[in-house]
């Protein structure tokens, strides 16, 4: 059941009907005379609840309301208009959702409580979620709560983030990927299926069932149907799919694709599709070539071996045993597999399987006698075999093992040049850092070094200062001296602020435009504010000449300051920068060419 479903019910089982009407009609007590029962009832819920009359003014809250939105603290009373108490919200930060766009949004919510009997998610300070649903009563009065859904949002978004995650792993695989819901129905496809088969490659992008697929590709003249009808084909091939696990080969627009495809647990089909067009082919010439059969194999460049359906060796090339030169005395017709594989073991053939010998054989022995995806296995001095094995018809198995080692070397090789490139750009991160324009820390590092301070003023109880600083009147400085002074002017202000900082600790960072913040560790207001006057005479010392400003005539600084001793619930880094922000406005508001104190 839905969680907005389901509050009613809890409400019921909680406190029951009569409590809910009767803290409905009865005013809330005062302090002196104490809470109802009902009172405590009500406020005892996890539940924030609101009643509003038909003219959308204020009755009764619930305690849990009061402690979920910590802004309205003073302005819930009785007769305040809803309107009042967003705004209210709104002006104090409760609502990360309304930033830069605040009127916009209480147009929204205003318009969505006159509608009554919604439900929606907001978002409230501090990153916790609730559910608020509103629902009009008989006599016109309106009832809202809500209650904490963080947990469940956050859970939904890292489904999301894990379904990203699952779906791009999906897009860079090499093999043509897709996956069909229980009604046979394709609800995912990569892109390397698109190309595969490019005769439908629109169509698969529109949920098409399986046999539309067949259709489509059979209609286009892509699909080998080897002398059958559609309909006899696709009978054979749904006859197949409905004993999955399975491995076929078909060939489609000339090429041939291997299929693996296995059942779901909620019965759809998951499939890969592997183009082995290559390896088709090569296996129709030595099927024509059958009379030099040896011939052929010996002028092969790989190894090749043919065991029996007993894994006992029937052929074998030259180069075979080239390969494998510690165990060339026993690779003769009639060896089992896995005492040459014992041979090799006891020679040092297999550094793989150094330490886990009889682990490393049972594997190995296993992927021989159930081949599948081609593997790769070390052999002495890094040299590297590329193993692609199949089972024959008769129950044997040949397999193929090709010199890999130039490209598993140039593999390595890159892995190290990636190595190398990792570090280079760790130290282009940290050039970064800095601003091109003033060479001092950027934005960046003042909001790393902002949580840094802060948890660190956290743990053990100093003060943490913030100063942030306006060139006043910039525009007009632009507008009057050009871009270049406008540039030369930052320059000289943000190393006349460094000046003004002494100890390690201290940062001065561009913060944005024409803004400078400081950033001072164990300093409390009063040496904030010492700090603060003494970077607005170094600039007004400095005499840099501004033409067109209505307060002085050489370049002057508002400054904006905040300090905060420890944290709360409602105090924290962000609020240390929004404090100081508040101050500087007032600077700015006051006159300019000052320092205003949070």
């Amino acid at each position: 059941m839905p969680l907005g479903d389901l509050l009613p019910t809890m409400l019921g089982v909680l406190i029951g009907a009569g409590a809910v009407l009767a803290w409905r009609r009865r005013p809330r007590r005062s302090a002196a005379r104490g809470p109802s029962w009902q009172d405590e009832a009500i406020d005892a819920l996890d539940i924030g609840l609101l009643l509003f009359d038909a003219d959308g003014r204020l009755q009764r809250w619930s305690g849990d309301f009061a402690r979920i939105d910590p802004e309205l603290a003073g302005g819930l009373q009785v007769g305040r208009r809803f309107e009042d108490l967003l705004r209210r919200v709104v002006a104090q930060g409760g609502v990360p959702q309304a930033a830069g766009r605040e009127e916009a949004w209480i147009a929204e919510r205003l318009a969505r409580h006159q509608q009554g009997g919604i439900e929606f998610l907001r978002q409230h300070a501090g990153g916790r979620w609730r559910r608020i649903t509103e629902r009009r009563l008989a006599d016109g009065s309106l009832l809202s709560y809500s209650t904490d859904v963080t947990e469940l949002v956050e859970v939904q978004r890292a489904a999301e983030r894990a379904a990203a995650r699952l779906a791009d792993a999906i897009e860079v695989l090499p093999a043509g990927f897709e996956l069909f819901d229980a009604e046979d129905r394709l609800v995912l496809g990569n892109a390397r299926l698109a190309d595969g088969y490019p005769q439908v490659a629109e169509l698969l992008r529109q949920r098409p069932s399986f046999e539309a697929l067949v259709r489509a590709n059979a209609a286009a003249g892509a699909l080998d149907l080897g002398g059958t009808t559609v309909d006899e084909w696709l009978d054979r091939r749904q006859s197949q799919r409905r004993a999955l696990p399975s491995v076929s080969l078909h060939r489609t627009g000339g090429r041939w694709m291997r299929v693996y495809e296995h059942r779901t647990r909620e019965g759809g089909v998951v499939g890969a599709r592997v183009d082995v067009t290559e390896e088709i082919e090569q296996r129709a010439a030595a099927e024509q070539a059958s009379s030099r059969l040896r011939e052929a194999i010996e002028a092969l460049p790989d190894g090749f071996a043919l065991y029996d359906a007993d894994d006992r060796l029937v052929l074998c090339n030259a180069k075979y045993r080239e390969l494998y030169a510690a165990s060339a005395a026993a690779i003769r017709t009639g060896a089992r597999f896995e005492d040459l594989l014992r041979m090799g073991l006891a020679n040092g053939q297999y550094p793989q399987a150094t330490g886990r010998e009889e682990a490393w054989l049972a594997e190995r022995l296993a992927a021989h006698r159930h081949p599948g995806p081609p593997l790769l296995q070390a052999l002495p001095d890094n040299r590297w075999l590329r193993i692609d094995e199949r089972r024959t018809a008769d129950g044997g198995i040949a397999g193929v093992r090709s010199d890999v080692t130039e490209l598993v070397r140039r593999e390595q090789a890159l892995q190290a040049l990636n190595g190398e490139l990792d570090r280079a750009n760790e130290r282009m991160a940290q050039l970064s850092m800095t601003d091109s324009l003033t060479g001092i820390a950027n934005r960046r590092v003042f909001d790393d070094t902002l949580r840094e301070e802060w948890a660190r003023a956290t743990r053990h109880g100093g003060p943490l200062s913030l100063l942030l600083c306006d060139i006043d009147h910039f525009k007009r400085f632009n507008d009057h001296h050009g871009h270049p002074a406008g540039d030369a002017c930052l320059r000289r202000v943000a190393k006349l602020l460094q000046t003004c900082t002494r100890r390690p600790t201290d940062l001065v960072a561009r913060y944005g435009g024409e803004e400078f913040v400081l950033l001072l560790p164990y300093t409390d207001a009063a040496g904030a504010q010492a700090h603060a006057r003494t970077c607005l005479a170094a600039v007004v010392d400095a005499a840099i000449p501004h033409g067109d400003s209505p307060v002085a005539p050489v370049v002057t600084l508002s400054i904006g300051a905040s300090t905060i001793v420890r944290s709360g619930p409602d105090v924290d880094a962000p609020s240390l920068l929004a404090r100081a922000d508040l101050a500087l406005y007032e600077a700015k508001r006051s006159g300019r060419h000052r320092v205003c104190v949070s």
